[in-house]
Order: C-alpha cells, then structure tokens, then sequence
C-alpha cells in the first residue's frame, strides 16, 4: 500500500522540479545536468529549470491541459519560458519527433516499455547531446525517459506545439471550400 501511494503520481515531482535550487540555479544559469536529491523515492527532486528568482514573475500556461502529456508539457513549456527558449525547445522537440518517424529502430526504442530506466536515460542523453540540444530540451528528455514515457513524446510535443502557438497569440484553424465545377466552365 505504502509503494502504491508513493507512485500514484508524477506531477508533484514534476512541480517540484521546477522548483529545486541548484549550484548552477544560485548562478542564474540553467542547470546542466539534473539535479537528484533525497534518501527515499518519495524525497527525489529533479530540477530542468532554474529557480525561480524573487524579481521574476510567475509564468502562467496559456492554455490549461490535462493529463499525462499535459502535465509534462506545462512544466516543460514554464521552465523553457523562463529561461527564454520557448522557440528553440519547441524546433529541437520537433526534430526528435522527426527522428523518430525516420527511424524505425528509434521509434521501437521510444515505444519499448522493457527497456530499463537506466539505459533508456542514458540513451536519450546521447543522443540529445549529440544533436546539441539545450539543456532545457535535454534534461526533460531524460526526465521523460526515466519516468517511462517515452512512448508519449509525440503527444507531448504535439501539445507542447499548441502551447506556443497560444504564447505567440496564434490559433490554428480549418479553412473549408467548395468549388462548384459547373459555374467555372
């Protein structure tokens, strides 16, 4: 019962990360590898973005999402927000995507729940840091895969997409017409 009530949920991890201080956090930097702390699963913090400072301003989703790929992409859209790298996390999760429909030996990577956290983690990191992705990017990335969710980085990034268009105040629309073949003649 005790292990069941410590896994239920991953978002009050997630909040916390963004809000863990770290070395690099104290320097205004974003952090550049994740921050672990505490004895037990149910202490674990791991930080993606820098703490927030007492001069900044709290940063609201624009719009609110639910679920699995919306908790993760809110957190991921904050922390980029904050450190002003909303379009470049945005280009390089669309890469990865991209990627992943090119590669099939990706793609089933990405989908196989057996893979251990470990080498699902490390995996990921390589190949983040062999495309140069920042460490925004990265470090969400490799808390994605050690949760097990890689199978929902699509879904994520497909929403995460949505949020930024709403951040750039756009709206995506479906334009339909009818073309009447008898008047042009």
């Amino acid at each position: 019962m005790a292990m069941a009530m410590r896994m239920r949920s991953g978002l009050p991890l997630l909040r916390r990360a963004l809000f863990v201080e770290s070395s690099s956090a104290a320097e205004g930097s974003v952090a550049s590898t994740p921050v672990l702390s505490g004895s037990t699963f149910s202490e674990v913090t791991r930080s993606y973005a820098a703490a927030p400072d007492s001069k900044q301003q709290k940063v609201k989703v624009p719009v609110t999402m639910f679920g699995v790929s919306g908790n993760y992409t809110s957190a991921l859209y904050i922390a980029a927000v904050k450190a002003n790298v909303l379009d470049k996390v945005e280009s390089e999760l669309l890469t990865l995507v991209e990627a992943s429909k090119k590669s099939p030996t990706f793609a089933q990577f990405m989908k196989d729940a057996s893979v251990t956290s470990d080498t699902r983690v490390k995996a990921i990191n390589d190949i983040c840091s062999q495309a140069k992705f920042s460490d925004i990017t990265m470090n969400f990335m490799a808390v994605v895969a050690e949760a097990g969710r890689l199978g929902h980085v699509a879904r994520m990034v497909q929403r995460f997409s949505e949020l930024t268009m709403a951040h750039r105040g756009e709206v995506k629309v479906t334009v339909t017409t009818v073309i009447v073949s008898s008047l042009l003649e």
